[in-house]
């Protein structure tokens, strides 16, 4: 399995709620990759031209109610919003794990204000 790094995330904005966070490095798998590239085709364009900027300057980040461990690291565009779904690694795991991406799909703005009210909203950009 092959692992590309996208780069950090800020962990103060997490530690709060998650505990410690072992590492701040963002990883995507291939395995991950061809993930988002099977089930959300036409996102990937945006996927790799904004990945990165998702993960270390969202305008949200909510946590996953459903998934321990898991948040939604959402940026805003013009015409649309980018939610990447990201598992952290925390200090109770395993050593060696790092922060990776789950998926990344496009969001409307009334599913985003969904998101917002079913979970914690743990940082909104000001």
């Amino acid at each position: 399995m092959v692992a590309i790094s996208l780069g950090h995330i800020n962990t103060s904005l997490l530690e709060k709620t998650f505990g410690k966070i072992t590492t701040s490095e963002i990883i995507v798998t291939d395995e991950r990759l061809a993930h988002i590239r099977e089930r959300h085709l036409i996102d990937f364009k945006l996927f790799e031209k904004y990945a990165a900027e998702c993960v270390e300057n969202p305008d949200y980040i909510i946590k996953d109610s459903k998934n321990p461990d898991t948040v939604f690291m959402i940026k805003k565009l013009p015409d649309t919003n980018l939610n990447v779904v990201s598992k952290l690694a925390l200090d109770t795991k395993m050593s060696g794990f790092k922060n990776s991406v789950m998926t990344f799909y496009r969001i409307r703005e009334r599913n985003l204000k969904k998101l917002i009210a079913k979970n914690d909203l743990l940082y909104k950009k000001e």
